[in-house]
């Protein structure tokens, strides 16, 4: 596989931004596909390198399937964004790395600071050339970066990929409530939020979701897995009802569904939480869907 371009954009160990750019491509010739991991803002096992290594080469040098990204003689780049990490109660602190104490909006500020760097560097610089794709609490901070761009009049990716995705911070402690890991659930939603409710309220992109102001489309695939044992589907649901400004229970009628400048779709996929991402084939058939339902040139979309 290839080895990626490494940009530092803090002290901390975990800032910093991995760069897989083929050879002797111009900025202009590039659409960005951009990685922001899971792991409930704490995990330390997971990590921007070891997300993005299942699905890197099948997306980069994989000849037996078609990933190309949409647009005219477009070459796929691919960029994971690491970011300060909160707490571990299982995971003492070295305390000779660099500390693990970040509380919102440290880990949001680090994946944009992210971003900018691709910006700078390599001319991520417009709607049309860049998709963000986050895992868990990485789909968190995919709506919580599109929302501070937009607000700060920078244009939002082409497109957004929740794969099992927090959307209400609340709901998710109140499922999680019951039951053998309700401390897990309070524990790592305190370490990153605190506990002032109204924080973690206004953290939620399904509260927020609705007020960011799109000057352009913005294509949402939300992705669930069947077997997901962490996240429970009516984050999905929720997330949906806010886009699109109608009931949690209403049924999808057609592939995509426009509601102002947000395009929605939905798909589920097989397997677990985890297995979403470990397992590279499934991150692959996500883009492939994804590369469908985007409007081509034309303005028409592949399904």
């Amino acid at each position: 596989m290839m080895e990626p371009t490494i940009h530092k954009f803090g002290d901390n160990d975990l800032q910093k931004v991995l760069v897989w750019v083929p050879p002797e491509r111009s900025p202009e010739s590039l659409f960005w596909i951009v990685f922001i991991h899971g792991g409930a803002w704490r995990d330390p096992m997971i990590t921007a390198c070891n997300f993005a290594d299942p699905v890197v080469s099948k997306l980069l040098s994989n000849p037996t399937r078609d990933v190309t990204p949409p647009g005219k003689n477009k070459t796929l780049a691919i960029a994971s964004l690491s970011y300060r990490l909160s707490p571990h109660p299982s995971c003492p602190q070295d305390p000779d790395a660099s500390p693990r104490d970040a509380k919102h909006p440290d880990h949001l500020d680090d994946v944009c600071a992210g971003i900018d760097v691709l910006r700078r560097v390599y001319g991520l610089s417009n709607s049309d050339n860049y998709v963000l794709m986050g895992h868990s609490c990485g789909a968190t901070l995919a709506f919580q970066a599109v929302k501070r761009h937009v607000d700060a009049g920078l244009p939002a990716p082409r497109a957004l990929i929740g794969l099992a995705g927090i959307y209400d911070i609340k709901a998710l402690v109140r499922n999680h409530s019951t039951g053998p890991y309700a401390d897990v659930y309070e524990s790592f939603i305190r370490g990153a939020f605190g506990d002032d409710e109204k924080v973690r309220i206004e953290a939620s992109p399904s509260h927020f979701g609705s007020h960011i102001s799109l000057s352009s489309p913005c294509t949402v695939l939300l992705v669930v897995a069947d077997g997901d044992e962490l996240v429970e589907p009516e984050q999905r649901m929720t997330m949906r009802a806010t886009l699109l400004g109608i009931g949690e229970g209403l049924e999808l009628r057609s592939p995509v569904t426009s509601h102002g400048n947000w395009r929605y779709s939905e798909i589920s996929v097989p397997g677990g939480h985890d297995e979403m991402w470990e397992k590279g084939e499934i991150m692959v058939s996500v883009v492939e869907r994804l590369w469908k339902i985007l409007p081509g040139e034309d303005g028409e979309v592949r399904v």
